[in-house]
């Protein structure tokens, strides 16, 4: 009896370990897709926000074919694509030597989603690919040939219950990249007209 308790508490053990092993920093995996989410707090009116929102988008030359969204109970929903997005691995202290080549000169591109609510803001980013073209300057501890490829594929492998151990402080770095870029206190540059 005691050994069928045993096994029945191992199993949650392992089920449980399962669920959370597939989030790290803000990424997750949901239907077999890589997910980065933020939730970004505000003090001040919804219209406020709303305008600094699309302040921030606009300022982006990253943003590309933004639209406008109602999603209920007020809220304002804004999807739209990421193109020519580089990791700025500089001014978050990566050196050259020990941060993979997708990025320091990495592009990426994927999609974003950013739903507007009282107080708050979520930006939601899904289908991140990233192509890294061959330098004539590329050290011989770095690859050189061309990668490109979906940033899913470089940090989990379907099936496992966990991101690849190997890659999670670069993970951080994305994480940390994309959390500053989508921050309407952190923008500077002029803002754009839409395409």
């Amino acid at each position: 009896m005691m050994m069928k308790y045993w096994v029945a508490a191992i199993c949650i053990l392992i089920s449980a370990a399962h669920g959370q092993a597939q989030k790290y920093d803000l990424f997750e995996i949901e239907n077999n897709e890589l997910i980065w989410r933020n939730t970004y707090q505000y003090d001040g009116p919804l219209d406020s926000l709303r305008s600094e929102v699309v302040s921030m988008l606009k300022s982006k030359v990253f943003t590309r074919n933004v639209t406008r969204n109602e999603i209920g109970n007020g809220g304002i929903g804004y999807t739209g694509e990421i193109q020519h997005y580089h990791v700025d691995c500089k001014s978050y202290g990566r050196k050259y030597n020990n941060t993979p080549l997708i990025y320091w000169s990495g592009e990426w591109k994927g999609k974003f989603v950013i739903e507007v609510r009282e107080n708050r803001y979520q930006v939601t980013i899904y289908g991140l690919y990233f192509e890294n073209p061959v330098s004539k300057n590329t050290p011989p501890h770095q690859s050189k040939t061309a990668r490109k490829g979906y940033y899913i594929k470089e940090v989990w492998q379907k099936g496992h219950p966990t991101f690849k151990p190997n890659v999670l402080e670069d993970m951080v770095l994305m994480s940390v990249s994309l959390r500053d870029a989508f921050d309407i206190t952190k923008y500077t540059s002029p803002v754009r007209a839409w395409d």
